[in-house]
């Protein structure tokens, strides 16, 4: 960054940064954070930080984007934790289904759950298996 005079005041003229430096968080803000359940936030203040000073929104904004990055980490938590209390393969995935397995399934019925049509038609289903150590979808 270099100064320059301009109408007898300096003003700073930035040249582009080849990256954000991450800025020391201080001891006294950590212990805050840890009384407020928010130390998780120390992931990634001190690039928010340097963010901060480098693009210089305003305050509201800075507080919405810490508050809004642990929002999204505490949501992504939660929903590990109950994939995992309900037992669900992560490899299990519709983008991972082969359609060309000789399994005999409804595809009409398939293609009507994948659409998860049910969830905004507060509608419940129910979906069983393995049976005898394969694993079916229903058929009717």
């Amino acid at each position: 960054m270099s100064t320059t005079r301009r109408a007898g005041r300096a003003t700073a003229t930035s040249k582009p940064a080849a990256a954000v430096k991450p800025i020391e968080v201080s001891v006294e803000l950590k212990v805050l954070m840890r009384r407020l359940q928010l130390s998780r936030l120390l992931d990634t203040l001190p690039e928010r930080l340097a963010l901060a000073r480098t693009n210089h929104p305003p305050h509201q904004d800075f507080l919405e984007m810490l508050l809004a990055d642990e929002v999204a980490r505490r949501d992504r938590e939660a929903t590990l934790r109950r994939a995992k209390a309900a037992h669900l393969d992560p490899a299990m995935q519709l983008q991972a289904w082969n359609d060309s397995t000789e399994v005999a399934y409804d595809k009409q019925l398939w293609a009507e759950l994948t659409s998860l049509r049910f969830l905004a038609d507060a509608y419940d289903v129910l979906i069983m298996g393995p049976v005898s150590g394969r694993r079916f979808w229903p058929t009717h």
